[in-house]
């Protein structure tokens, strides 16, 4: 019975194995370094994808690396594999002498099974590797109603000028909205007219973009009045303000343009807000 149950458990691993393999295009003999280049390879690949689904793609190759490491050790332990190994060491040998065996040869188990920890610092790493998640390109129908958004309604004050201190002081509401809105599902129903804000909005990505509007929104205000007041013909003119509101105005729409605070699948649970 321990027999049977062993070569089970052989064939089973043979099986896995030609599995995993397939999935990275390696071949079933690959030495670890193959199969670390190869998916290092892969993982960089994914980098051109869009980012939700370069993600996926990403932890999928990390996965089946991983399996695949598992597997190879416990082929290692079992004995399963020395034989092939042995056979590997001895072309190595002859085809790269002494250098590429050793090379070839690793001493730790854990450089193989666990990969390094990257250096993190506290709050500092998290909220880069926040920002890093929220920011998407846009694609050209977002992109050209941002345009139409925040460039109809710079246009309306420099034509209307006693609206621009109203829409000075609002105009991260709608970035907010956008932010928090773009990506969701139904987001292209526009049967009812572009309204971020309709129906119910009170998810934790949606609190969490109105954050961010906030935030920039300050810190364009502060860039917006360095810049005009710098330049005397600006600071001079009647316009002043609207060239402060302008320039805020341009870098709202450019953090609306690249931020999506939803991810999906992540509905989350309303806020009582």
């Amino acid at each position: 019975n321990t027999e049977r149950e062993d070569a089970r458990k052989a064939r089973r691993l043979t099986i896995e194995n030609a599995s995993l393999f397939r999935e990275l295009g390696l071949p079933e003999d690959a030495t670890y370094e193959d199969v670390a280049a190869k998916t290092k390879h892969l993982i960089e690949l994914t980098n051109e994808l869009p980012k939700n689904e370069g993600i996926k793609k990403k932890i999928k190759i990390e996965i089946a690396r991983d399996k695949i490491y598992q597997i190879r050790l416990n082929e290692r332990i079992s004995g399963v594999r020395s034989e092939q190994e042995d056979a590997a060491r001895v072309s190595k040998l002859e085809e790269e002498g002494i250098d590429g065996l050793v090379a070839m040869t690793t001493d730790s188990v854990d450089d193989i099974i666990k990969p390094k920890k990257k250096l993190r610092i506290p709050l500092v790493s998290p909220l880069v590797e926040y920002i890093q998640s929220v920011i998407v390109p846009p694609d050209d129908a977002w992109r050209n109603r941002q345009l139409v958004i925040w460039g109809a309604s710079t246009l309306v004050c420099l034509l209307v000028p006693t609206l621009t201190e109203g829409f000075a002081r609002v105009n991260w509401l709608p970035a907010g909205g956008m932010m928090g809105y773009r990506g969701m599902p139904g987001m292209a129903d526009t049967g009812q007219g572009y309204n971020p804000f309709r129906g119910k909005r009170n998810k934790k990505h949606q609190v969490q973009a109105i954050g961010i509007a906030v935030f920039f929104w300050v810190f364009a205000k502060s860039i917006g009045e360095k810049i005009v007041m710098g330049v005397p013909a600006m600071a001079a003119s009647r316009s002043v303000e609207w060239f402060k509101f302008a320039l805020v105005q341009a870098m709202m729409g450019s953090l609306c343009l690249f931020i999506q605070t939803y991810k999906e699948g992540e509905e989350g649970a309303d806020l009582m807000i």
